[in-house]
């Protein structure tokens, strides 16, 4: 009996490591959809186990990109999928997000940042535009390279095209937000388009804080002490102590002030 329950397991093994690479990869991409990152790279791993495809790369680099905030991680995936693919569009576009995330983690109190970073983020992003002229998978990511370039008004129209071919994209919203609020100073239209990719995403902590800082702007008294709670409450809810999270409202409410 003893015998006949031990095979009965190794065939309920062998069925479920009997799962193909496309099934896998299918999995891994829905649960990265998800924002399961944990169970998400599980199952990428497994994919690129059966396979190894420019895509599967593409994607362990998306999870350590987007879920774990991992970008030395995040690149090194994405130049695997470029050393099997050197003109893998979706690749070469991640590699230009990265550069402008970078980017981002060098700016001062100014907004200056690492330029040569911004040059290597337009190249990534020529690679594509010259593949694929039409690519519009992010197209917010390039209006956010004019932004930095301080060309407002190609990076209005660039994000705006993003909201033509999605209208539920949230990043694009608040893309055009942070145009109208830091570059041509339009409270007005900046709070609205923050409204709107609200109501998109209303998990986005960023978001939150730039309704605080337009409802300043706007002198909506109200409206800043309810954003500026809200915002405290999710650093809290993305694992900052209440001190913590405390000091960053402080300083970023002294900023504001000031």
């Amino acid at each position: 009996m003893k015998v006949i329950v031990s095979l009965l397991m190794a065939a309920m093994v062998t069925a479920g490591c009997g799962k193909g690479y496309e099934e896998h990869l299918k999995t891994g991409m829905d649960l990265r959809r998800a924002q399961k990152w944990g169970e998400a790279k599980h199952a990428l791993f497994a994919a690129a186990e059966k396979k190894a495809t420019p895509e599967v790369y593409k994607e362990l680099g998306n999870v350590f990109l987007l879920g774990e905030q991992n970008i030395a991680e995040a690149e090194g995936y994405y130049k695997k999928a470029l050393a099997l693919d050197a003109g893998y569009i979706n690749a070469q576009f991640n590699m230009g997000v990265l550069s402008l995330k970078k980017y981002e983690f060098t700016l001062d109190d100014k907004g200056k940042g690492d330029e040569p970073l911004l040059d290597e983020a337009n190249r990534w992003f020529k690679m594509v535009y010259d593949q694929n002229p039409n690519f519009s998978i992010g197209i917010e990511e390039m209006a956010k390279y004019h932004y930095y370039r301080h060309d407002y008004k190609q990076a209005l129209e660039t994000a705006q095209k993003a909201v033509a071919v999605d209208n539920r994209n949230a990043n694009a919203y608040s893309v055009i937000g942070q145009i109208y609020f830091s570059g041509l100073k339009d409270y007005k239209q900046a709070f609205e388009n923050f409204e709107l990719a609200r109501s998109l995403n209303n998990k986005d902590a960023d978001i939150v804080y730039f309704l605080w800082a337009t409802s300043e702007k706007l002198k909506k008294a109200q409206d800043s002490a309810q954003f500026k709670t809200r915002y405290e409450q999710m650093l809290k809810q993305e694992g900052l102590t209440t001190d913590q999270a405390r000091e960053r409202v402080k300083r970023l409410e002294n900023q504001l002030k000031g």
